[in-house]
């Protein structure tokens, strides 16, 4: 009997906490949100990759061999690195809703992979210019193309358009990347708060 009356207490005690209110349909909502997102991503990155690919493979007899070449190694490249952006995105994409422990967690490991996929694609405008200047240095060398055929073709105008709009690309990534980090921070207090409560 002695022992009834510890468990009785600990069993109100127990009764008196108070309950966290998760709100599970919002985290909820921003998974599915998420999945649907990384989904539509997932094929927006491998239909571009295919698309450089097939034009690639269309103009491959009118291109210089070193042109050839160098678009080859930049398309290895892209694959891998579509490759590992579809990798990043696989927590939203197989995310199960059946079972809502599992909610909260796979939203935060989404928002860390895309705050990657949005460092990376920052990145990969200024590698993207790099690229170009590299193509074009390399068809100087070779004798393909000379500073006056650069200049009358519009180059020097090309490139200082593909410099605007790759610093606004790098741009929107950086805000992206805050973005997340600023979600995955929210998600992670809130987390912690109900915990708390």
């Amino acid at each position: 009997m002695n022992n009834e009356k510890p468990e009785q207490d600990l069993t109100a005690l127990w009764q008196q906490q108070p309950v966290s209110e998760i709100d599970l349909s919002d985290v909820t909502r921003r998974l599915k949100h998420q999945q649907r997102l990384q989904r539509w991503y997932i094929v927006s990155d491998f239909t571009g990759f295919l698309i450089g690919l097939g034009m690639l493979i269309y103009s491959w007899e009118k291109l210089p061999l070193y042109l050839a070449l160098v678009l080859c190694g930049v398309m290895v490249c892209g694959g891998v690195f579509t490759g590992f952006v579809i990798w990043l995105r696989r927590h939203a994409v197989l995310a199960s809703f059946e079972d809502t422990s599992h909610y909260r967690e796979t939203l935060k490991k989404q928002y860390l992979s895309n705050q990657r996929i949005a460092r990376i694609t920052m990145h990969s405008a200024w590698s993207s210019e790099l690229i170009l200047l590299v193509i074009w240095g390399i068809a100087a060398v070779v004798g393909d193309l000379s500073w006056e055929s650069f200049v009358d073709k519009g180059g020097v105008t090309t490139f200082i358009i593909i410099s605007v709009l790759m610093a606004g690309f790098g741009y929107w990534a950086y805000k992206r990347e805050q973005k997340f980090k600023q979600e995955y921070a929210r998600l992670v207090s809130q987390e912690q708060n109900d915990l708390f409560s």
